[in-house]
């Protein structure tokens, strides 16, 4: 265990966990949901598929019997994990709702209420983008918020025929919106926009085209004009479009990276910053104004899965580097110095995929002998394999 940061607490999340996301909206900076990733356990016969491992992610190519019938796919399970965070004695996190879906590829929190309540995106492997709101007051920090709080599907969307949905981003990083818009990417290399009803209860599907020749990992806005979206594909492209436009050709087309580029994050604080992460295990640091070449670059070992910047630092990038732990990188010294990795969290024992920051800090009034550090900033993060979902803090 690294010297800067500490274990606070480790669950079991049984399906492989993928993606985790604390809530972003005022009120509720207590609720983290986890996603998790399973393929069904079953006997397989001479026809079953034949399983193909891309990137981690398994796909299956379908085979024939003796009579030429096609053998079935197996199914992806999934399963949505939502937990508060209690602050009275120990500082743990305390499951509140767990619900069976299809297997969840990205989850995300909009940064904004939607009718009110706050509003999670869910991109699965049945090719959909769901739309859930979560129901039950703000800041409940005793047990009873386990009795009050659920979330509930609210609309879905058909994405992709025959696919998965593998990531999505909503709009309103720094723009509120009764409609807010959201982006998604596919296993099909498509990008597809989408806008949600006032009332979130409709999705409407705005435009989609083929942005990428293989898997399109990853989409993202840009916060500060969110006409704009990135995309990053196996084909080692990072692109840029403008939805205004049919998108029939991209803004730009970056061979920055030598390997797939699965993340990429807008900066809300900072117009111009963008960061993407790759399979080649480094981090880019951008100007948009000029994507011709990366204004910052740090070799952090283990693919860059995801990329998530700090909620009110503009300087600081958490990163989930899937075969090296989590990272966080300072990137105050751009200009005249080279970005640098400040902490690590070496203690999962599997792909690390799924990281964010929680927006709630931890009074001294809070404070136990077995509880977080007053004033420290706590991160949830979760592992494949060992489907391990764990709670740390920054010693900062």
């Amino acid at each position: 265990m690294s010297c800067s940061t500490r274990q606070l607490q480790v669950l079991d999340t049984d399906y492989s966990a993928d993606c985790v996301e604390w809530c972003p909206v005022p009120g509720y900076h207590d609720v983290m949901v986890c996603g998790t990733y399973q393929l069904a356990q079953q006997e397989a016969p001479s026809s079953s598929p034949e399983p193909v491992c891309v990137n981690h992610i398994m796909f299956f190519r379908l085979t024939c019997d003796d009579s030429g019938t096609t053998a079935a796919p197996q199914t992806r399970l999934g399963r949505l994990l939502c937990y508060h965070l209690l602050t009275e004695g120990a500082v743990c996190l305390d499951e509140f709702q767990r619900t069976d879906l299809a297997a969840i590829l990205d989850i995300k929190w909009c940064h904004t209420t939607l009718n009110e309540c706050p509003a999670l995106g869910i991109a699965d492997a049945k090719g959909t983008l769901s739309v859930w709101t979560l129901q039950g007051g703000p800041d409940s920090k005793n047990d009873d918020a386990s009795r009050t709080r659920s979330l509930t599907q609210q609309c879905e969307a058909q994405i992709v025929e025959e696919g998965l949905v593998l990531s999505l981003d909503w709009s309103t990083g720094r723009q509120q919106s009764s409609e807010p818009a959201v982006i998604t990417s596919d296993s099909k290399g498509q990008l597809t926009l989408c806008q949600l009803s006032p009332t979130a209860t409709g999705i409407q599907t705005v435009s989609q085209w083929t942005a990428h020749d293989f898997e399109a990992w990853i989409c993202a806005f840009n916060y500060w004009e969110p006409t704009t979206v990135y995309s990053g594909g196996d084909d080692c492209r990072l692109k840029g479009w403008d939805t205004r436009t049919p998108c029939t050709h991209p803004t730009f087309v970056s061979k920055a990276h030598d390997m797939g580029v699965v993340s990429i994050h807008s900066n809300c604080h900072q117009e111009h910053r963008l960061a993407t992460g790759s399979y080649d295990e480094h981090v880019l640091l951008w100007d948009r104004r000029n994507m011709r070449r990366p204004v910052g670059d740090v070799h952090v070992g283990g693919g860059v899965w995801r990329l998530k910047w700090h909620h009110a630092n503009k300087d600081l990038l958490l990163a989930a580097c899937m075969h090296n732990g989590f990272h966080i990188l300072d990137v105050s010294k751009l200009t005249d110095g080279s970005p640098s990795v400040v902490a690590s969290y070496m203690e999962h024992q599997s792909l690390a995929y799924g990281v964010d920051w929680c927006r709630q800090t931890i009074s001294s009034a809070e404070m136990s002998t077995t509880g977080a550090t007053p004033g420290k900033p706590l991160l949830a993060s979760c592992s494949f394999y060992d489907h391990s979902l764990q709670l740390w803090e920054w010693l900062s």
